[in-house]
């Protein structure tokens, strides 16, 4: 089957589908880094009428107003497997995007924002602060730098990045894994997740894939919403009360926090495993023994 022509602008957006998963009309035009709207609409109605993509848009009157989301379609789909050498099992995702649920889209949706928000604090720091992120799908490919997380048994972030900042000659580089948690998720599943987290920092397998010298990366978790976030600082508490001195950092804000104020706003509260004081305590009573 002879799939119908693509302009170089259209195959960018089908590869950005594919790494983003569904992605707005707003997101598509600022990661393209193309000002004219009309012709990224003109592009994607012309993707949708070739079944390149598909799109969720009510004609509902209150929603009309948001913009319409977007996804692979069964061309985008064939396009890419002719032209792009992802695994299988990441195409097959793809088939079903037609039922994915409404967490599942919003999750999508957030975490492009962050990194269109990384995309601009790097480009507004004149290079003193770069951004540099890797998604879930980017990681599946067997040929990048963090493909391991792919492979753990414990965690499987949506994003992975690295914040490095350059001062008089020097490079300090901080790697971050970024989790959302789905509204629907109970509590149980919340908290295992938390745990599975703690478990892979606390057992190195970080540093057995990529430094025995590089520190832990920060576990960042976006919750849904105030409760939950309450809910995940007391759980990682509780989890962290025998990790004495480990290198383990844990991050949290809320949807609302993200959208309001940016990923690389001042909004995540850390929760870190504890100091062990037992040293300090010697050393007073080693003071007191001398007086």
């Amino acid at each position: 089957m002879k799939l119908p022509k693509l302009t170089p602008r259209q195959q960018t957006i089908l590869k950005l589908l594919y790494k983003y998963r569904f992605l707005n009309r707003i997101q598509i035009q600022t990661l393209m880094g193309h000002k004219d709207y009309k012709r990224i609409n003109v592009w994607l109605a012309d993707l949708r009428d070739n079944h390149y993509v598909e799109w969720i848009y009510s004609t509902d009157f209150l929603e009309k107003s948001k913009p319409g989301i977007y996804y692979l379609g069964l061309n985008g789909i064939r396009w890419l497997k002719e032209h792009q050498d992802h695994p299988i099992e990441e195409y097959r995702k793809r088939y079903r995007e037609s039922s994915r649920s409404q967490g599942f889209i919003d999750q999508c949706i957030l975490v492009a924002d962050c990194c269109i928000a990384m995309d601009e604090k790097s480009f507004a720091s004149s290079d003193k602060v770069h951004y540099s992120y890797t998604t879930q799908a980017d990681y599946a490919d067997q040929d990048n730098g963090y493909h391991f997380l792919s492979e753990s048994e414990l965690i499987r972030p949506q994003l992975c990045y690295e914040r490095t900042i350059a001062t008089k000659g020097d490079v300090e580089a901080t790697t971050y894994l970024l989790e959302v948690i789905e509204s629907t998720m109970p509590r149980y599943l919340v908290r295992k997740r938390l745990k599975n987290y703690i478990e892979y920092l606390e057992d190195g397998e970080w540093q057995s894939e990529t430094d025995e010298d590089e520190p832990n990366p920060i576990a960042m978790f976006v919750c849904p919403t105030l409760t939950d976030i309450i809910y995940c600082k007391r759980a990682t508490k509780r989890l962290l009360e025998e990790k004495w001195d480990e290198d383990i950092r844990l991050w949290f804000t809320t949807v609302e926090k993200l959208k309001a104020h940016g990923m690389t706003g001042k909004i995540w509260e850390e929760i870190r495993a504890p100091e062990d004081d037992d040293q300090d305590e010697e050393d007073d009573d080693d003071e007191d023994d001398e007086d």
